[in-house]
């Protein structure tokens, strides 16, 4: 295996998951859904690899990146850290404990300490619950007392996400996308959590405010020394919001790596055709970059294709390996390891390719042209950002 180096410069070997200061370690976590059959009897017959074998670690203030296709597991990835689903095998340690096989009960304590922030701000908010008593919900589920009241408390939230706090009385339908997402961050960040996982918190939101909301969380991050998981299909929000990025496909990481050297110098083949997709604000360079196409259905993670489960759809598979080359690739998995510092690809035939990288940052969100989407999204057959 490679060496990598520990971002203090410190020369101990770093695995993804071996960083002994994270605030979060990941170790070969997997989640499968079961898929059962029958009626009076039920016996399963099959499962769902929604994730297979993730492995990472956070430091504390730190804000990794989850990016990649529709189905690739980012968002269960991350309701799978905060516990609001069970893993199937894997570790997961939090702030030194290990938090896999914990029963709910025992997460009630934890809480406090990890929060999330859903996608839709439509249908994650009570609809019959004022939002004085959605944001104050933490403080009452966990006893806790606060100087001047829950209801201050719950109106000096409100007034630190730009709401109004004189708004407390008011109903969710009273409020805009962007508004109700504010109320979701309020109630994640109120009782100062350590860790917030944030699930696509701006896709579902108007591009004219997905920046407001980005800068809010960076705002806050700093203020309250938050540590983000950051799920996003949007590259340039990412790499805005971004200290670190891990690239997934078909519930596998495929690549990790610092925000800049994954931009810059990206090395694994599907790591290339997400970044030759994102366009470049300059034509002349935009007109001398390769689109890499990705050609194909994305597989079932009911059954993933054998050995790299990128081999079906890989380029480099296709028109560059010889034929002993591919039988490696059909037949051994490839580790997540380090290829460079600090970089880790799980591909046997890594490299880098600086010239389809996406260059300087366009600014948060370019629409759909900025967009990971699934093929049936990109209507093309190729992996569209």
């Amino acid at each position: 295996m490679s060496t990598a180096f520990r971002p203090d410069g410190a020369d101990a070997p770093l695995t993804p998951a071996d960083d002994t200061d994270a605030l979060l370690r990941v170790n070969n976590l997997t989640k499968y859904f079961p898929i059962k059959q029958g009626i009076l009897i039920q016996r399963q017959i099959g499962a769902v690899k929604a994730v297979d074998g993730v492995s990472f670690a956070v430091r504390a203030g730190e804000t990794l990146g989850l990016v990649g296709e529709s189905g690739c597991g980012k968002s269960t990835t991350g309701r799978v850290v905060t516990k609001l689903l069970d893993p199937t095998a894997g570790e997961i340690y939090f702030d030194g404990q290990d938090i896999a096989k914990l029963k709910r009960h025992q997460m009630r304590s934890l809480r406090t300490d990890i929060q999330m922030i859903f996608q839709d701000p439509y249908s994650s908010l009570n609809p019959r619950h004022t939002i004085g008593t959605i944001v104050g919900a933490p403080f009452r589920i966990q006893k806790t007392k606060t100087d001047k009241g829950v209801k201050a408390e719950v109106q000096s939230l409100m007034e630190r996400v730009g709401l109004n706090p004189e708004h407390y009385n008011r109903y969710p339908h009273e409020f805009s996308g962007g508004q109700r997402q504010r109320i979701g961050i309020a109630r994640a960040i109120a009782l100062r959590p350590k860790l917030i996982v944030c699930d696509e918190p701006v896709s579902a939101l108007d591009v004219s405010i997905q920046a407001q909301v980005v800068n809010l969380l960076e705002d806050l991050q700093s203020e309250f020394g938050l540590t983000y998981i950051f799920v996003a299909h949007d590259l340039s929000v990412v790499r805005h919001i971004a200290d670190r990025v891990a690239v997934m496909y078909l519930g596998k990481v495929m690549e990790l790596a610092p925000r800049d050297t994954l931009y810059s110098t990206p090395m694994h083949p599907y790591t290339h055709s997400l970044m030759s997709a994102v366009p470049v604000p300059d034509p002349k360079k935009e007109g001398r970059r390769e689109r890499i196409l990705l050609i194909g259905d994305l597989p079932s993670p009911i059954n993933p294709p054998p050995g790299c489960v990128f081999h079906t759809r890989c380029p480099k598979y296709r028109a560059v390996l010889s034929e002993t080359d591919r039988e490696r690739c059909r037949s051994e998995v490839p580790v997540l390891e380090a290829k460079a510092p600090s970089q880790f690809v799980a591909c046997h035939f890594p490299e880098v390719r600086a010239d389809i990288a996406s260059g300087e940052d366009a600014g948060i969100s370019g629409g759909e042209s900025g967009t990971v989407g699934s093929e049936s999204e990109a209507g093309t057959g190729a992996t569209a950002l």
